[in-house]
């Protein structure tokens, strides 16, 4: 014994381990006379083929199912690893424990502490029901409602499936044999989007390229989440190409890169994702010159023409009046149909308003051969203007007659004289651009009619008075007299 041991006084010894001595009988007392339910700890003493021993005090043992200590792995915990458990019984030979009982109870005070506290507590979607999906949380069945599992509406309830979440217990009841727990998620996704969004906004400004993830599609368009805001990506900003169908271009849950187009008041954004491509109208002038022919594709259909896609995210239009048609279109569906392969030639070329002009070209053969100038037609009137009358000649031709090739009256009323469908004989005067523009003459065409009558019935009349033709002579002095 030192010497510091000899002055201190034997009372204050023996009274430190009376002490002692008490809390471990009192510690054995309560052990051996714990009761059905209770919490006891102790370490493994002994582990045989089915059972294990558990020291739980100076003269109490426990006894439990080696399964029940076993490791997911399937290996056993060493001797002398502390083991928590709950009491199934007492009996002579000690105390018969469970280890999963043990946790159920622990799990059942953890998770009444987690609705008390509003703590999240990590759950697993195991499975759908009517209404909702349920939630594996700390061994026990909860339910989440369907409308508790996103923070706006769940377009796709599958995708929750086998997924681990944080919830939120809003409901707990362990009166009945079972609890009744109810989670949810969205209270949560509610408050990590308002801060995000508190970070995006003192952050975010026009003309910023952003990620976000597809949250919705829509006929209109996708609402895109930029990370706590919310943006709305319009079908018409999604391509510099037609897109008749925004679910062609994007799926829900896909990460993608966009340009903020405007921020309004209300946390309206506006996003682009054909801001950030090459725009084909740069080069417009370039590739469609005017006077060069191209095929495209009809995409749209209009009362005042059609809308033709000569490449992707460059539209031109085919005015009525340029659809080279032999008879007056009324709708461009009688010509064209939506998605049809069409000839066009380009009429102007307008790159700063996005505009080309067009004419529709008609196929080889399509509408007859190409007149001939010098050749006498028969058409019918178009209509009449200012200069003169346009006269069609057959499918998909058309000509002027100017008029001074009329051969009416100064100041004559074209228009009542010859209102749209009179039929009228025609001399072709001359033929350019490939038969799209054909002079005609209503006055060539009478003379020659005229002068063929006229040699006609000389030529009758001589072979009638002599038997043969006769001079010219002879015929005109007989026509005299």
């Amino acid at each position: 014994m030192d010497e510091s041991e000899r002055d201190q006084p034997e009372s204050d010894i023996d009274e430190a381990e009376r002490a002692e001595f008490l809390a471990a009988m009192q510690q054995e007392i309560e052990v051996a006379h714990a009761g059905s339910g209770e919490i006891v700890t102790g370490a493994i003493i002994s582990i045989g083929s089915d059972f294990a021993f558990i020291d739980l005090g100076t003269k109490s043992e426990g006894v439990i199912s080696v399964e029940e200590i076993r490791e997911e792995d399937g290996s056993l915990p060493a001797v002398g690893a502390e083991v928590e458990a709950c009491v199934l019984s007492s009996g002579p030979d000690g105390l018969i424990l469970s280890k999963r009982l043990a946790k159920g109870i622990r799990d059942r005070e953890f998770l009444q502490e987690a609705a008390r506290n509003r703590i999240p507590v990590e759950g697993r979607v195991v499975g759908r029901n009517k209404g909702g999906f349920e939630v594996d949380v700390a061994g026990l069945r909860a339910f989440c409602p369907v409308g508790q599992i996103e923070l706006r509406f769940c377009e796709d309830p599958d995708v929750h499936l086998n997924q681990k979440h944080a919830f939120l217990i809003t409901k707990y009841d362990d009166s009945g044999r079972r609890p009744d727990v109810v989670v949810s998620r969205k209270e949560l996704l509610q408050a990590e989007a308002d801060k995000l969004a508190e970070e995006l906004r003192e952050t975010l400004k026009e003309g910023d390229v952003v990620a976000g993830t597809v949250r919705a599609i829509k006929d209109f368009g996708a609402f895109v989440d930029l990370g706590g805001l919310e943006g709305l990506l319009h079908v018409s900003e999604l391509s510099h190409q037609h897109v008749d169908d925004p679910k062609e271009m994007l799926k829900v849950g896909e990460e993608i890169h966009v340009q903020v187009l405007s921020i309004k008041p209300g946390d309206r954004i506006s996003l682009s994702l054909k801001r950030l491509e090459a725009d084909p109208w740069d080069d417009a002038m370039l590739s469609f010159p005017e006077g060069s022919r191209v095929r495209g594709k009809v995409v749209r259909l209009q009362p005042f023409g059609a809308f033709v896609e000569l490449v992707p995210g460059v539209d031109g239009l085919i005015h009525v009046s340029n659809f080279n048609s032999p008879e007056r279109v009324g709708h461009p569906r009688e010509v064209l149909e939506q998605g049809q392969e069409v000839d066009v030639e380009v009429l102007s070329v307008d790159p700063q308003n996005r505009r080309i002009g067009l004419a529709r070209v008609p196929s080889d053969g399509e509408f007859g051969s190409i007149p001939v100038v010098g050749a006498v037609l028969e058409g019918k009137v178009d209509k009449a203007v200012n200069f003169g009358v346009f006269v069609t000649l057959g499918p998909g031709r058309k000509g002027l007659v100017p008029n001074i090739e009329m051969g009416t009256s100064k100041g004559a009323d074209h228009r009542k004289q010859f209102p749209p469908g009179t039929p009228m004989k025609v001399k072709v005067l001359e033929v350019t651009d490939n038969g799209r523009k054909i002079r005609l003459s209503l006055k060539a065409a009478r003379e020659a009619q005229e002068r063929a009558e006229f040699e006609g019935y000389v030529q009758q009349d001589a072979k009638d008075s002599s038997g043969g033709f006769g001079t010219l002579g002879d015929i005109l002095k007989k026509k005299i007299t």
